[in-house]
């Protein structure tokens, strides 16, 4: 294998302009503490990969290096995959995001880093998203295994079928995270977010709490 390295990756690290690189030409590139610190201490963490079909975060385990092809969520708390499985979380990163092939690229920076989340959640309402996430994850594991499919054929199979468990546990999550902002179904819940997203940024600009993708009720 050292061998091969040697003869596929030596002579691309050879012309590589930054130094690291070159002298250590049989490495992965350099280390990236700004991800591998916050992901120390978690049994697992959240990743999609920044082209999809459905932008649906799944669990990876803490022994699997992520590659630049995957967002990275470091968390472990099934209350933060809920808000971004759900219906909202969707719909803004549809609005935010571009597309490739008809599949949606999913960028940190648009996706993510503007996406409001829920700022005053009662603490019933954060346990029963965080159980209906686990439950999701359970079933959509459970089933994948089963039927040695991947998660877009699980989705296209069976995600917009109302008879379906899959579709079911979306519909249970999407009711709570809507009850988690305090939104009507009926709202336009785009122009919410866009509203929540203003008010948000004028509390930063102010130095005030502002709550991110964590529970609400453990942060200090």
């Amino acid at each position: 294998p050292f061998q091969r390295v040697k003869e596929k990756v030596k002579p691309e690290r050879d012309i590589n302009k930054r130094k690291a690189r070159q002298l250590n030409w049989w490495q992965f590139g350099e280390k990236r503490p700004g991800m591998t610190n916050p992901l120390q201490g978690l049994g697992f963490y959240f990743a999609i990969p920044k082209i999809a079909k459905w932008v649906m975060f799944t669990t990876v385990d803490i022994s699997i290096l992520p590659c630049e092809a995957n967002m990275v969520i470091a968390s472990d708390d099934f209350y933060v995959l809920g808000i971004l499985t759900s219906k909202v979380h969707r719909l803004w990163v549809k609005a935010q995001s571009s597309t490739l092939k008809g599949d949606t690229r999913y960028t940190n920076t648009t996706c993510f880093e503007t996406f409001p989340f829920p700022q005053t959640p009662a603490p019933k309402i954060i346990t029963d998203i965080r159980t209906t996430a686990q439950e999701l994850h359970a079933y959509r594991s459970t089933q994948m295994e089963s039927k040695q499919w991947g998660i877009t054929k699980l989705y296209n199979e069976y995600f917009h079928e109302p008879t379906s468990q899959l579709y079911k546990l979306h519909a249970k999550l999407d009711r709570l995270v809507l009850q988690a902002y305090d939104f009507k179904p009926n709202d336009d819940l785009l122009e919410k977010l866009l509203t929540l997203n203003l008010e948000l940024a004028e509390k930063e600009k102010k130095g005030e709490k502002v709550i991110g993708p964590w529970d609400p009720t453990t942060f200090s």
